[in-house]
């Protein structure tokens, strides 16, 4: 569907026969595609005040390309503002819950935290696919979420935050239990199969045909 803005505006530089006229166009996309909103502008010198063929000179034309909003419901909550802030104290408020509720020490209520981040995430993000929503008509069905973020653009923000929080968590996991075993092997197995999971390279790639389509 294409909606034309016709803009007129007149100008005499050094010659009152030369009318200068703006034509927008506007090519916008129906809801639910992914295709960004394209905006042509142009600009063109008009002589003797009519528009003949031959007379007609091309002064501008560039096309400016809007980005398009993520559309996914699985994904698009995670592009909210305050969701890194959220994610952050949920960490640390899960840390006081074991903390408190298990009275072990700082440095084992890390690694517990360490832990069930890595294995909630891991199912969540880079093994269960699809979405819970019917109407996207099943086209992420082959998708885990990981791949379905920022519409599968690679080393996005969301993308590198959510890289580094694992990264992070294992290095005070590490740190606050002196970097003993067993503490030390479990932490680092643990932020090694997230950190490889996130890796660029390994977009849509199923190692050994695990959890592959059938």
């Amino acid at each position: 569907m294409y909606v034309g803005n016709l803009l007129h505006s007149s100008s005499t530089i050094n010659n009152p026969s030369i009318t200068i006229i703006n034509t927008t166009q506007r090519e916008t996309k129906p809801i639910g595609t992914h295709q960004p909103t394209t905006q042509v502008i142009r600009s063109c010198c008009i002589r003797d005040g009519g528009p003949k063929l031959g007379d007609r000179y091309m002064a501008n034309l560039y096309v400016q390309a809007e980005p398009p909003t993520d559309l996914n419901k699985n994904t698009e909550w995670f592009t909210y503002p305050g969701v890194w802030t959220t994610y952050i104290l949920i960490l640390f408020f899960a840390w006081l819950v074991v903390l408190s509720v298990f009275g072990c020490s700082p440095g084992m209520a890390w690694t517990t935290v360490n832990l069930s981040h890595a294995l909630l995430t891991y199912q969540f993000f880079h093994w269960k696919k699809g979405t819970p929503f019917a109407d996207d008509q099943g086209i992420y069905n082959r998708l885990t979420w990981w791949e379905q973020i920022d519409s599968g653009k690679q080393l996005t923000r969301n993308r590198k935050f959510l890289t580094l929080v694992p990264v992070v968590l294992y290095l005070i996991a590490s740190h606050t239990t002196d970097y003993q075993n067993p503490m030390l092997f479990f932490n680092t197995v643990a932020v090694f199969v997230l950190v490889v999971a996130k890796f660029p390279n390994m977009h849509k790639v199923r190692i050994f045909g695990i959890n592959a389509e059938e």
